[in-house]
């Protein structure tokens, strides 16, 4: 594969081996050399962090699944071939009053769905959803309460230790839910690196009618 030098002033291509731009005569001595793949790749995830759309894999029945799950939370449908992509901008609200709306949380590692029916769910080790955070230590017995109220999905703190967070932020009072929104359970993103012991989801809201 070719390899090149980007001119950082007038972003002409050069050979790896040049310490001046042949085009501009910049100083190259202090650019990586990079190849089509690489930038490639690089432009993607700028126009990623850009658009702060979070990336989905979109079911043929219609529900929106965590980027690395390996079946749909919804139908249980095999989706590991479907490539993520930017979540579908959800329709008006008075387009989706015909439906069910569904609120299923995603378990970041692929391995686990729970989808909340009741008005008010208290999670933990020893509440909903144990069966899969009882190996999650940092995750208390008694951790948080998701609540339904006029078709909205509210999320409450009730652990006193490792605490619960959304989209990173430690949460200290009744917060609503939306759709992509990231769940912590015990522990939150620290230095692009994640609590083996804490429990973390994606937030999906769908429609069935």
């Amino acid at each position: 594969m070719k390899k090149y030098k980007i001119c950082p002033v007038c972003k002409a291509e050069n050979p790896p081996a040049l310490l001046e731009c042949r085009g501009c005569e910049a100083d190259l001595t202090g650019v990586a050399i990079t190849d089509e793949e690489t930038e490639a790749a690089a432009k993607a995830q700028a126009a990623q962090k850009e658009s702060a759309q979070p990336l989905v894999r979109l079911c043929a029945c219609g529900a929106q699944n965590a980027p690395n799950a390996r079946k749909c939370a919804v139908c249980g449908e095999d989706i590991s071939d479907i490539t993520p992509a930017p979540a579908p901008v959800p329709a008006p609200a008075e387009a989706r009053a015909a439906g069910k709306t569904t609120y299923v949380l995603g378990s970041l590692d692929g391995e686990y769905a729970y989808e909340v029916e009741a008005n008010e769910t208290v999670v933990g080790r020893e509440h909903a959803m144990c069966e899969y955070l009882r190996q999650r230590t940092y995750v208390s017995r008694v951790h948080a309460k998701l609540t339904l109220e006029n078709g909205e999905l509210f999320l409450e703190n009730l652990s006193g230790t490792n605490f619960t967070y959304v989209n990173n932020e430690k949460i200290t009072e009744k917060v609503k839910l939306h759709d992509g929104d990231e769940i912590g359970l015990g522990g939150r993103e620290q230095n692009g690196a994640r609590q083996e012991l804490a429990a973390y989801f994606l937030l999906r809201i769908g429609q069935c009618t």
